[in-house]
């Protein structure tokens, strides 16, 4: 909603259920009016949303033909009606194919936006697992870096694809990229996730274990690891602070909720975390002050980029990837700590016997 600006109340009119989508934001949808913001362009691009290069030309159009990598759970507008019930909003939901030709056409908006890349069941460019088994080739084939379904190297594949069609494109030099998990997959942290709040029942509500972030950007900082804490949020307050959005956190019907969660149930900072509640980096110490103020150049997109030959390889050849070719030894190493993997355990649950 903050993205459509001033023209937020216009868009709203589109909406073809507007008594149940916009009941709980009314109040959000008049604020954001009001403050006369331009709009900012967005688009979500999602693996089978649309038809794809994977798909048949015929079939039926369902999760078992031409929709076959689609994932309907990670289509996050969906669970917003004045989004997912909107034809205006809905335009700017997208195949993943979609993304990679706007890039190579150069037909993103000149102005700028906000864009969200997410994989899927299969893989635009025909990747096929390492592992020969039979199960594998056949269930791995994702490239969205699940696990129940997707090959790790296929998904990074797939960030990496991206990320140097974007270097290669004008749009490098106007590029922040985000690249982030939205969980775990049961990965084991070291670090005791902090307490966030306490339900009604007195229950402990944390953070899950932590998840990766990466930020690649022509402004970016080099060799540079931040340690300020974050959450999904961080990517929400992050897309506040460059295009100058009123927090969602600060909206009147996210204010009230707030209140009345406080009032009702004791629980503080209930509702979006990209304002009031602390300890949730805005993602801005990534960045250089010097380059972003032009005393440095920007990186080139050389600085970005990964070898094509070694993307579309599998497995990497020539030594290359990898924490020892990135010089990086991991703390267990450092520590001379022994992980030992039991010998039941199978990441691949699909592939078992039984």
């Amino acid at each position: 909603m903050t993205l459509a600006g001033r023209h937020l109340q216009e868009v709203t009119e589109s909406d073809r259920d507007p008594g149940n989508d916009l009941a709980d934001v009314k109040d959000d949808v008049e604020f954001i009016t009001h403050l006369r913001q331009s709009t900012v362009p967005f688009g979500w691009y999602e693996e089978g949303y649309d038809k794809e290069v994977t798909d048949p030309n015929s079939g039926p159009v369902d999760a078992n033909g031409t929709h076959a990598s689609y994932i309907t759970h990670h289509n996050g507008p969906q669970y917003f009606g004045y989004i997912a019930n909107n034809p205006e909003m809905a335009k700017q939901l997208h195949g993943l194919g979609d993304f990679f030709s706007a890039i190579e056409g150069r037909t993103l908006p000149k102005q700028g936006g906000v864009f969200f890349v997410k994989g899927g069941y299969t893989n635009l460019f025909g990747l096929k697992p390492v592992d020969p088994d039979a199960k594998v080739q056949a269930n791995f084939l994702g490239d969205d870096d699940h696990p129940a379904y997707s090959d790790a190297q296929i998904s990074e594949a797939m960030v990496a694809e991206a990320i140097n069609k974007i270097a290669a494109s004008p749009y490098w030099y106007q590029s922040a990229i985000v690249v982030t998990w939205d969980d775990s997959e049961g990965d084991y942290d070291h670090l005791q996730p902090p307490i966030r709040n306490f339900g009604p029942d007195n229950s402990l509500i944390t953070n899950g274990p932590r998840v990766p972030l990466l930020v690649i950007s022509p402004y970016a900082r080099t060799h540079h690891i931040a340690h300020a804490q974050g959450s999904q949020s961080s990517v929400v307050k992050f897309i506040d602070a460059v295009f100058n959005l009123p927090p969602l956190a600060l909206l009147p019907d996210e204010l009230e909720g707030r209140r009345l969660a406080d009032k009702q149930f004791g629980q503080k900072d209930v509702g979006p975390e990209d304002a009031l509640t602390p300890d949730i980096t805005d993602l801005l110490g990534a960045f250089s002050p010097s380059r972003l103020m032009g005393k440095a150049d920007p990186l080139p997109p050389y600085y970005a980029t990964y070898s094509e030959a070694l993307i579309q390889t599998l497995p990497q050849a020539w030594g290359f990837g990898g924490c020892k070719y990135l010089g990086i030894t991991t703390t267990d190493r450092q520590l001379g700590i022994t992980n030992v993997v039991p010998s039941d355990f199978n990441p691949r649950p699909k592939t078992n016997k039984n």
